[in-house]
């Protein structure tokens, strides 16, 4: 991936992924090949529907000045939350307060002066992948991303899966423990509110005060959760970071359980920020997929696998759809 402008003989698009704490840009050509990207951080006081617009603006301005063409190069934007595809409405969005029966859609049309594709997501990050990325010539994959919230998306014999009005799968929005915490969707008891990096730092909160300490976890982030296990002697160490993290697991395991019984992928792809642990997650997820699901779903070909294209899959998969759309 590196910076280029001569792009005049390309067909090209750009694609945004907009996510809890930024956006991730790219600008793409026809052969999956990132010519530009781009990282914009959110702050929390940046999440507002005018700043989040005033950003992507930007955003493509910029990336349009590395493109020789035309100015009216296609755009895909890829949004978390509830979203109506088929009228590019988002109901809402638990990690955006306030963005409620929003059309997304047209509003970004009329900001950039064209069309714009929008699309869930977790939907974008797996056309990425399998674009582009490791699910490349798969036909049955799960992807579930990992950040401030879980996302999930499906392909189910090459098709991208999607319900009424165009509604994306929400794994993430499984119950997971009745009457358990307080999700961002407002219910309780989500798989999001325990397997997300919010999620991952409450469960370390947990094991903490379990060894009886009064004072507060330092920790602020699933990040400092991980370097607190490796500085105790890593995985095998009696230690609240360890602890955590191994509940984290089981509970991420228990909700994709859930879903592989309903899907029956051969592939589990993990993307987003906490898939940057993979190495560290990946191997006990896969042992207890194994003890929770029904033989005929998980043997012999289940794989759980990392996202290839890091934190762009989801610009990457926002740039096909441009592309395709245009």
């Amino acid at each position: 991936m590196n910076d280029a402008s001569d792009g005049s003989a390309r067909q090209v698009a750009i694609g945004i992924d907009l996510g809890g704490h930024g956006l991730k840009a790219v600008l793409v050509d026809q052969t999956a090949q990132v010519l530009v990207e781009r990282v914009q951080p959110l702050t929390k006081e940046e999440r507002s529907q005018s700043e989040v617009e005033k950003h992507i603006a930007e955003l493509v301005a910029t990336l349009r000045d590395q493109h020789s063409g035309t100015d009216m190069v296609p755009v895909g934007v890829g949004i978390p939350g509830f979203l109506e595809g088929e009228a590019g409405l988002l109901r809402s969005s638990p990690n955006f307060p306030g963005w409620e029966n929003l059309p997304v859609g047209e509003r970004l049309s009329e900001l950039l002066g064209h069309s714009v594709t929008v699309e869930n997501d977790a939907n974008c990050a797996l056309l990425g992948e399998s674009w582009a990325g490791a699910a490349a010539g798969r036909e049955n994959v799960l992807l579930v991303t990992l950040g401030t919230g879980v996302g999930t998306a499906a392909l189910v014999r090459g098709q991208l899966l999607s319900g009424a009005r165009g509604l994306s799968p929400e794994g993430g929005h499984i119950p997971l423990y009745a009457g358990g915490r307080r999700c961002g969707c407002g219910l309780r008891g989500c798989l999001e509110a325990y397997a997300s990096g919010p999620g991952l730092l409450t469960t370390a909160e947990e094991a903490w005060f379990e060894e009886g300490r009064s004072e507060p976890l330092d920790a602020k982030s699933a990040l400092d959760v991980f370097a607190a296990e490796t500085a105790a002697g890593g995985p095998e160490a009696e230690h609240w970071a360890s602890r955590a993290i191994e509940r984290y697991c089981l509970d991420l395991a228990q909700g994709i359980a859930s879903m592989v019984h309903l899907l029956a992928p051969d592939m589990i792809l993990l993307a987003g920020g906490m898939s940057g642990a993979f190495s560290r997650i990946g191997p006990p997820i896969q042992t207890a997929l194994k003890k929770r699901c029904v033989p005929a779903f998980c043997e012999p070909q289940l794989t759980v696998a990392r996202a290839a294209l890091g934190d762009f899959s989801g610009a990457v998969g926002a740039a096909r759809l441009a592309l395709q759309s245009d």
